[in-house]
């Protein structure tokens, strides 16, 4: 591997690192979803083998796919279409996620009995073929709905750059098995570490717009309260609530009990004028 290769890897996974960290940080702050949080882990994840792979792993046609580098794909195949819908927040039957995860558990089973069961050499197509349903699911689904939790000024990069990877790897998976090589040799040259950096920034960017537009929102909030004739402790709940907290993470944050955090909050709620949670959030965040 080149120097300047090494260097661009290194880059990304720094760029990446950031970026899950931002992650968590608004997923504490509840203005980012989970499933996005396990998708750029599984990202990650794709990278590292693959870089394993191409770095440490001599290729052979005995060898094929490393299972570190499968494995990430069905991961990557099984976090997109939960990303897509958690941005959405959409709902889907439970028997459909069910039928999701026992599909790449079924999958993972395989991967991991291939290097003693020389009947699973199929596995890789069919990996292959479940990150592409997986794809073209995820990508109907962003055609027919609007996203909710992402902003939009970084959604279609992100799509595009996201998609777009996945998708030139799931035909590579394809390729190689329909030609009959049973190696899949990766190389990542350029183009990968350049693709995982510009995603990289857009989830970056993307979470620091969260954080920016969170923060104006407390700052917002905090002025109206001060507008309202709330007792300290009234005071203190109705912040909570906005910050998306429950009854009784309010009653353990506070002390007090949950019937004391709902008189508090009916309190709040009167000399408001609102009759809900969401009604006072959209009051006092203006």
């Amino acid at each position: 591997m080149k120097t300047v290769e090494i260097v661009l890897l290194i880059i990304t996974y720094t760029l990446l690192i950031v970026a899950l960290f931002l992650q968590l940080i608004c997923y504490k702050r509840k203005i980012e979803t989970i499933e996005t949080v396990y998708f750029t882990i599984s990202l990650l994840l794709l990278i590292l083998s693959i870089t394993a792979d191409t770095v440490f792993i001599p290729f052979s046609k005995d060898m094929g796919t490393s299972i570190p580098t499968m494995l990430s794909m069905v991961l990557i195949a099984v976090t997109t279409p939960l990303q897509v819908i958690s941005e959405r927040k959409l709902k889907v039957p439970t028997k459909a996620k069910k039928s999701l995860f026992i599909i790449a558990g079924t999958l993972i089973c395989f991967t991991v009995a291939k290097n003693f069961l020389n009947f699973l050499v199929f596995v890789e197509y069919l990996i292959a073929v479940f990150l592409g349903v997986s794809i073209i699911v995820s990508m109907i689904i962003i055609q027919k709905t609007i996203p909710k939790t992402i902003t939009a000024s970084t959604a279609k990069i992100e799509r595009f750059l996201t998609y777009g990877f996945i998708m030139v790897i799931s035909t590579s998976l394809l390729t190689n098995y329909v030609s009959e090589l049973n190696n899949i040799n990766l190389k990542m040259g350029f183009l990968l570490p350049l693709i995982f950096m510009l995603l990289a920034i857009s989830k970056i960017w993307d979470d620091l717009e969260r954080l920016a537009l969170f923060k104006a929102k407390e700052i917002s909030a905090a002025h109206n309260i001060n507008n309202y004739s709330f007792t300290k402790r009234e005071k203190e709940i109705a912040e909570l609530l906005i910050n998306g907290m429950t009854y009784k993470q309010i009653s353990e944050e506070l002390f007090i009990s949950i019937p004391t955090v709902k008189t508090h909050v009916s309190n709040v709620y009167k000399k408001c004028q609102v009759k809900s949670k969401f009604e006072l959030i959209k009051l006092l965040s203006i």
